[in-house]
């Protein structure tokens, strides 16, 4: 099962393989991209998954990932930086906190997934433990293909993200201040050649599995004890997405945020501030208020 989930939330992906042993001239752990002829790192079917770690095996292979984006094909350098290259764009919230907060990351998910079921996506996201917090991806195919062919996948992908967070701050604000997690955030980090986590593959530092959750039955999951190496629960049918679901939501945020902000075209731009600067006024306000009804 798991090279399987592994091959299949890979394919057509850059991989990424990090790796134990240490780069010789800044000592930090190794991740590799790219094949030894130079070609960019892809996972096709299960037994590329051990093949895999079984020819960078001197390196010590641990964590696998692979890009947002969907690629129209791979074969050299400028596959993965060429924008027209782009076939989808995974949306996906990294939902960032320390492990023993998992209380303030599950209301946060709560909030989340409500916030894009009531923007018309209820059957087309899927939830990962990311070891420490969580990811939340839409399917990328849960944006048409004519959609992404109108607009460029990483610009809707990217609208989307930034779009929900924003609709989010006051509640993230709520959560931070409501369970003490000063460590917890919401990134976008949607870009040209982000990698993420995949399905089942072992946390890069602790011992943790990856594993995907079950939507129905988030509050059932322990990460102390559903996420282990030798015991863990994984949500199999997160593979499931309806096309074209995401498109409405697709349309309503590029045109409020605009698009892709790094590509050299010109997007249209939102004006207001960044989200960072939005939750700390929030929270200000928000202690400011608490201060005003204790006196």
């Amino acid at each position: 099962m798991v090279q399987s989930e592994i091959a299949f939330f890979c394919k057509e992906r850059w991989v990424g393989l990090h790796c134990e042993a240490l780069n010789k001239n800044d000592k930090k752990k190794i991740l590799i991209r790219y094949f030894k002829s130079g070609k960019p790192l892809q996972i096709t079917q299960p037994l590329d998954v051990e093949n895999l770690i079984l020819s960078f095996s001197k390196l010590k292979p641990r964590t696998i990932y692979a890009t947002a984006n969907i690629y129209k094909q791979l074969n050299k350098n400028e596959d993965v930086i060429n924008e027209s290259n782009l076939k989808a764009s995974m949306p996906t919230w990294d939902i960032d906190n320390t492990i023993d907060k998992w209380n303030a990351t599950l209301q946060t998910i709560l909030e989340l997934i409500s916030l894009l079921e009531s923007n018309g996506v209820k059957k087309s996201f899927f939830i990962k433990f990311s070891g420490r917090g969580a990811h939340i991806h839409i399917h990328p195919y849960a944006i048409s293909s004519e959609l992404q062919a109108k607009y460029n996948p990483l610009s809707l992908a990217w609208s989307i993200v930034e779009y929900i967070r924003e609709k989010l701050a006051e509640k993230i604000a709520e959560i931070t201040l409501k369970f003490k997690a000063e460590s917890l955030r919401v990134d976008n980090e949607i870009d040209i050649q982000r990698l993420f986590v995949t399905p089942l593959s072992i946390h890069r530092e602790i011992p943790k599995v990856s594993v995907c959750l079950n939507p129905n039955k988030l509050e059932n999951f322990n990460p102390f004890e559903d996420a282990n190496l030798n015991r863990f629960k994984h949500f199999e049918n997160w593979k499931n997405y309806i096309v074209g679901e995401a498109d409405e939501l697709a349309l309503k945020a590029y045109n409020y945020i605009g698009g892709y902000p790094y590509f050299k075209t010109k997007n249209k731009r939102r004006k207001h501030p960044p989200l960072d600067k939005q939750i700390l006024k929030l929270m200000r306000l928000n202690v400011e208020k608490q201060a005003f009804f204790k006196d």
